[in-house]
Formats: structure tokens, sequence, C-alpha cells
């Protein structure tokens, strides 16, 4: 289900696999989700008759399985709009926290909050020692990957938030008619099945949104292109005009870095999108094959889930 898309503003004033990386922040508009060969060969990659399509669902090594929504991410800033595969991890199940005491939940709001069992069964709104959640009672549980999968979708589409701020208050007031947003059949898309989220990206198919662009070092020294999940930009947004950065992606990256134990691992920035270059250190590059001979990625390991 979903409601108030509106199309994105726009700022004012051969063999083709693009193995290069970029990191910065990009204006990106999504060409494919979870690419066939045929859309492969469309966006400019080679693929060999009779190849296996695309396998979007792994086993983990306790048996349980997880499947990648993956966006083909056209960068809009940079000359010849390279295309960048970039995923999103899903699992099913229900998120909990690590006593099994809390389950994450959702709205159609995208909002998000922790409740007890009980609170969740009774469907009322968790109480903090500050206060309530920020969420309707009318949520549901929320299975994992999933808060970050409908946080892009909603500032892609560029859905009406349920609160906007109002200049002759200066403040935050609720909108008139907020648009709303739930993945329907999750069951589908965690066995491959991204019809659904391929339908709601139609609905503006010229969108863009700003997203910050990263590369992740392993410890094995291999190099992975990445985004930073927990915050997507307004395509509208330009950057400031003193520093030159998006004062929200060096808010959201600051944050990244202070509250995750890899985050020595990862190099975001934000500065408008570049492309990234090496360090002089020699590193293993696997970004130029996407699939093995069984339509497998070969690219993160997929037991090193974001949670």
């Amino acid at each position: 289900m979903i409601e108030n898309v509106n199309k994105s503003k726009v700022a004012s004033t051969g063999e083709y696999l693009d193995i290069k990386k970029y990191i910065g922040v990009a204006s990106v508009n999504v060409v494919s989700v979870n690419p066939n060969n045929a859309a492969l060969r469309k966006y400019g990659w080679t693929i060999e008759d009779g190849a296996n399509e695309p396998n979007y669902v792994s086993t983990l090594s306790d048996g349980s399985t997880a499947a990648r929504v993956r966006f083909l991410m056209q960068i809009q800033d940079l000359d010849g709009k390279p295309i960048v595969p970039i995923d999103f991890w899903i699992r099913p199940g229900i998120r909990v926290n690590g006593a099994g005491t809390k389950c994450q939940i959702i709205d159609a709001y995208g909002r998000t909050a922790w409740a007890t069992k009980e609170e969740a069964k009774a469907h009322r709104v968790p109480q903090y020692a500050n206060g309530p959640a920020s969420i309707s009672s009318n949520y549901k549980p929320c299975h994992p990957g999933e808060e970050e999968l409908v946080s892009f979708i909603m500032k892609y589409l560029n859905i009406t938030p349920l609160q906007v701020f109002d200049k002759k208050t200066n403040g935050y007031v609720n909108s008139p008619n907020p648009g709303k947003l739930t993945i329907d059949n999750w069951d589908r898309l965690i066995k491959g099945d991204a019809t659904e989220i391929a339908q709601y990206l139609s609905l503006q198919p010229e969108n863009c949104v700003k997203v910050i662009f990263g590369v992740q070092t392993t410890d094995d020294n291999k190099s992975y292109q990445t985004v930073l999940k927990n915050k997507f930009i307004s395509n509208a947004t330009r950057p400031d005009r003193a520093s030159g950065e998006y004062t929200l992606a060096r808010k959201a990256i600051d944050e990244f870095t202070e509250g995750s134990q890899k985050a020595s691992n990862f190099n975001y920035s934000a500065l408008p999108v570049k492309e990234w270059s090496e360090s002089a250190s020699s590193v293993e590059d696997n970004s130029g094959k996407m699939f093995d001979d069984n339509g497998n990625f070969v690219a993160d390991d997929p037991n090193d889930l974001p949670f």
C-alpha cells in the first residue's frame, strides 16, 4: 500500500561494467530493481547467452536465508551518468534486540520504535523515559532491513511527510494529507521477487534522490562500493556555500562514525560526489565480476549483515 508520492524537486541555481567507485553525495535515479539478465544487458553489462539469471537470495552459515533488493542507481552529477549497483539486505522474521525483550515496530509513515512483547501485542505506543515513542498505535512488527528500505523508497518518491516545517511558526506542523508506505508482501520480497518495490518506484520513474556514497575496505584488504543507508537526502538540497559540504550528510557521517564499531572500515564524504581513488596500498578489486557461474553475487559476505 502506498499513498501520496510526489515528483522530486531539482536544486535551483561496450563492455560496460563501471568498476570505478565513488565517494560523496550524489543525485541518483533508479533504473532497475533486482535486474534480470535482460535488464543488465540493457544497462551495459556483458552477459553471455544461456547464463543463469541473477540469484537474489542467499543461505547464511547458520542455515537461515537473506535476500538483497538491488537498485541500479544512475549518478546524475557525473559525465556519462555511470550506473552503480547498490544492495539493501533484508531477512524474514522480526527484528529483536540482543536480549530478546523488545521487537522493532514500524508504522505506515516509516517511523520506528522498540516495543516490549506486551506493548506490541496490545498495540500500545511504547513509553520511554522521556515520553511516548513517536509512532502511531497502528504499527506492525518490523523485519530486519525493512526500516532502511522503506526510508529510501519514501525519500526517493518524495512522499509527503507526516510533518512539515512551517516558516510562520518556525516549527513543525502536521501535514494535511501525509503519505504512507507499507511493504505488503514481505514473503515474496524475501524470495527475491521485488515486483512490489519496482511498481512503487514506477509511480515516479524520473525521480532522483541524493545518497551518500562511500567505500568499504574489509580486513582482508578488499574494497566495495556502499552507501550510507540510514540517511537519504531530498534531491532539492544544496551544499553549504561556505564548506561545500551537505550539512545533513556531514551530520549523518559523524553519527555513523561515532556509533559504529566498524566505522574505520568505511570512507564517506559529505562533499559532492567524485570518483574514488585507491590508496597506494594494493587493494583487491572484486567489483568487475558481478556474479559467479551459478548467478550468485561475488561481492560482500551475506553472513556479515548489519542486523
